[in-house]
C-alpha cells in the first residue's frame, strides 16, 4: 500500500473513531439524541414498535441493493446476533435487501428536483471507466443518535477517487456529502435502559474486534429513492464494474 492511500485509511478509521467513541461513557441513549433518528419514521409506526421509514424523494448514487448472497448473509447474521439483545425495545434494522455503500447524492429531500444534473449523471457513469474493487470492512460502530453502522475502508481510495471525479465534471451537486465508505446497519429509537445498554455496546466491541472481511464491489447504481433505506425505489442505471 502506497503512502496516499495509507493515509487515507488512517484518517477514515479516525473519523470514523471520533464519532463512535462519543457513546463510551454514556449509560443509555438520550431522548433527544435520538429525535433525529425518528424523524425519518412514520409517527404512528413509532407507536406500534413497527417502524416504517418515510416517503422521501432522493437521488443516488450507491452501490449494493443488494450485495452479493455470502455478503448479505454475513451482515444479516451480525443485525440478528444484535436484535437479540434488544428485543422488545424500539428499533429499525435495514433490510438485507436494501444493504448499500453510498457514494453520492445527487438529490436531498428537500431539494428540487435538478433533471440535468440526473442526465449528465447517467452519462458521466455511463463513459468512465471504473475496476471493481473491494471494501474492507474493518469493524462496527454504534452511535449517540442510535445509528449502528459497518466501517468501511477503500484502501486504493476508489470510493474517494470518484466522489473527486464527480465533483470535477459535475456542476451544481449538492455540498453535504458523505465522507465515509460505511453501511448503516440501523438505528435504536428509544432509550434501552441501563442493563441493556451494557449489553449491546459489550456486543459492538466484540464484533468491532472481530469484523475484517472484504465485499467485493462490482455495480455502481444510480437510484431514485422514494422512501428512506431504499424502501421503494427505482433504478435509473446499473454499471457494471470491470
Amino acid at each position: 500500500m502506497n503512502n496516499l492511500n495509507e493515509k487515507h485509511k488512517l484518517n477514515l478509521l479516525k473519523s470514523y473513531q471520533e464519532v463512535g467513541k462519543l457513546i463510551d461513557e454514556r449509560k443509555d441513549f438520550l431522548k433527544e439524541e435520538l429525535e433525529s433518528s425518528r424523524l425519518l419514521f412514520n409517527k404512528n409506526s413509532l407507536k406500534n414498535k413497527k417502524p416504517i421509514p418515510i416517503k422521501v424523494d432522493v437521488y443516488a448514487i450507491l452501490s449494493g441493493i443488494s450485495f452479493d448472497k455470502k455478503t448479505t448473509q454475513k451482515i444479516t447474521s451480525i443485525i440478528t446476533s444484535i436484535r437479540e439483545i434488544l428485543e422488545g425495545e424500539d428499533f429499525y434494522f435495514v433490510k438485507s435487501k436494501n444493504l448499500g455503500i453510498e457514494f453520492a447524492i445527487l438529490k436531498w429531500p428537500k431539494d428540487k428536483v435538478n433533471h440535468k444534473l440526473i442526465k449528465e449523471t447517467e452519462s458521466f457513469l455511463n463513459q468512465i471507466k471504473i475496476p471493481e474493487f473491494n471494501l474492507n470492512i474493518l469493524g462496527i460502530q454504534l452511535h449517540t443518535d442510535g445509528c449502528i453502522i459497518l466501517k468501511g475502508v477503500d484502501h486504493g481510495r476508489e470510493i474517494f477517487n470518484l466522489r473527486k471525479e464527480l465533483n470535477f465534471f459535475l456542476d451544481n451537486l449538492p455540498i453535504k456529502q458523505s465522507n465515509w465508505a460505511h453501511i448503516p446497519l440501523g438505528r435504536i429509537l428509544s432509550p434501552i435502559g441501563k442493563e441493556k445498554m451494557v449489553a449491546l455496546k459489550d456486543k459492538i466491541r466484540k464484533l468491532n474486534l472481530e469484523l475484517d472481511f472484504n465485499i467485493l464491489i462490482d455495480k455502481v447504481h444510480l437510484v431514485h429513492e422514494k422512501q428512506w433505506y431504499m424502501e421503494n425505489k427505482r433504478y435509473i442505471l446499473t454499471k457494471k464494474l470491470t
